[in-house]
């Protein structure tokens, strides 16, 4: 007898764009909750903003000390607790789901596939965690291969009739999956609404963790990222050829004019120029740009604190008056060869410091006022 495929698919679900309507960009980890939620059947204010705002995830930044690579804890990575899977967990938990969270090193690679298949069998997605920390929302099976979508996935890849990517080598690249148990979606109200706001002063207030040495964190980072900005002397070795792949990857010393604390710069961060645009310059933005969907979210639920709506505006008001100096630097820089090579020039680095200074005094001002709301 022939081979019988066998196959199951959750469809009309879609991949979001990293940049979504010009006007915000895609964080990591949250998409994919979205669109796992939304596959079950998740009400219409369960959105994007929703779910990066309760999160934390839309006002979190962090500077990592010099350039961090990809290669190791990304500056978009939560740093206040040291669960790696905590923003997970916790936007899961805030919008009602119940799940459970297993390694391939314990439960075994066809364990894992047996509990992934079962789910979608069941139309429920699956999210996979990928050696490089990135999620997966894993929506469909086509005998031992895995379908899906996320962020980081190549969309000239996706395949009908759904859309989907295929999730390449993943027998070797998967270390963790969450199974969703249930969902019972959970209402903004006053009580929620004030966690997010206490969880928003904590992470601008918090400049510092132990465990994470010199990052900065909050408020702190972006002084941080502007005094990075300025070191002329850590860019001078540099290549900055229009074409990024022809950028080599210098090894050698990198020089300051001032005696800096043991472990202060990262040595072993980014050392080519198109490192430091992508995981340095873009991602810094991407992190303000969160602050365009707090904003959102602030300005809807407001009416849920009657007696501070008026000052939460207010506060949301401030948060995009910071998050406009995110769309302002591309007006310098492009993504693009050409923008990368003139992120060596100084003057383009140096605007790029003045106006994280001035996302900051907005931030100051519109944390003061949800710490007045939360007294």
């Amino acid at each position: 007898m022939p081979n019988i495929k066998k196959e199951k698919f959750i469809a009309n679900v879609k991949p979001l764009q990293e940049s979504m309507d010009g006007d915000y960009y895609l964080l990591q980890d949250i998409p994919e909750v979205f669109r796992a939620l939304q596959a079950m059947g998740a009400p219409e204010y369960i959105d994007y903003d929703y779910l990066l705002s309760v999160s934390g995830m839309a006002v979190k930044l962090a500077w990592q000390p010099g350039w961090a690579g990809r290669e190791g804890l990304s500056n978009q990575a939560d740093f206040l607790n040291g669960d790696s899977n905590a923003t997970l967990k916790r936007v899961l938990d805030l919008a009602g789901a119940r799940y459970t969270i297993k390694t391939v090193a314990e439960a075994g690679i066809e364990a894992a596939k047996n509990d992934i298949m079962a789910s979608i069998d069941r139309g429920v997605p699956v999210l996979l965690r990928e050696e490089n920390c990135s999620w997966f929302t894993a929506l469909g099976y086509s005998d031992d291969e895995l379908y899906g979508v996320s962020i980081f996935t190549d969309r000239k890849k996706r395949l009908p009739p759904h859309g989907y990517n295929k999730l390449e080598d993943w027998r070797d690249k998967l270390e963790a999956y969450l199974l969703i148990d249930a969902f019972e979606p959970r209402a903004m109200d006053a009580a929620l609404l004030l966690d997010t706001l206490k969880l928003a002063v904590r992470l601008a207030r918090t400049t510092r963790v132990d465990r994470h040495g010199d990052t900065a964190l909050g408020t702190a980072s972006f002084d941080a990222v502007a005094e990075m900005m300025v070191w002329d002397e850590s860019f001078e070795p540099l290549d900055n050829h229009k074409n990024p792949k022809k950028n080599k990857r210098y090894e050698g010393e990198l020089s300051f004019p001032y005696e800096r604390p043991e472990g202060y710069y990262r040595t072993d961060g980014a050392r080519t120029l198109g490192e430091r645009f992508y995981t340095g310059y873009c991602d810094f933005l991407c992190m303000l740009n969160g602050y365009s969907s707090f904003a959102r979210f602030l300005d809807k639920y407001a009416g849920l604190l009657p007696a501070h709506s008026k000052r939460l505006r207010e506060a949301a008001g401030y948060y995009s008056r910071a998050c406009v100096y995110a769309d302002e630097l591309w007006k310098y820089v492009t993504n693009d060869g050409k923008g990368v090579a003139k992120f060596k020039n100084k003057d383009v680095r140096y605007a790029f410091a003045a106006h994280m200074l001035r996302a900051k005094i907005y931030t100051i001002k519109a944390v003061e006022i949800l710490e007045e709301v939360i007294r």
